[in-house]
């Protein structure tokens, strides 16, 4: 798939992070992290459930880290690199460019 325009940075506050449909198995969740945009699969890889949205609400981001509600595995945002729990695969991160105001996002 080809770089999208997904958000506008104005969208991705440090305080809340946004979720953008991509299609019908790709959810992307942005965030803004000391000003730098990230973004991110919203599926654990762990047990396809969701992340920020799922059973439990949306937990928050604590740094650069995330922690999936439904088994508490943990991962950093900006690299994927899982820190801890049941998942022994990384998050799939994805490749953000920022320009005029407008967050594109490569989504393979």
């Amino acid at each position: 798939m080809a770089e999208t325009e997904i958000a506008r940075v104005d969208d991705v506050t440090p305080e809340k992070m946004v979720l953008v449909p991509i299609d019908d198995t790709i959810q992307v969740a942005l965030a803004n992290i000391d000003g730098e945009i990230v973004a991110f699969n919203n599926i654990c890889p762990h047990a396809d459930c969701e992340i920020i949205g799922g059973p439990l609400g949306d937990p928050p981001l604590e740094g650069e880290e995330i922690e999936c509600s439904c088994h508490f595995s943990r991962f950093n945002v900006r690299t994927g690199e899982r820190l801890e729990g049941p998942s022994s695969l990384p998050l799939t991160v994805y490749p953000v460019r920022v320009e005029d105001g407008a967050v594109f996002v490569e989504v393979d």
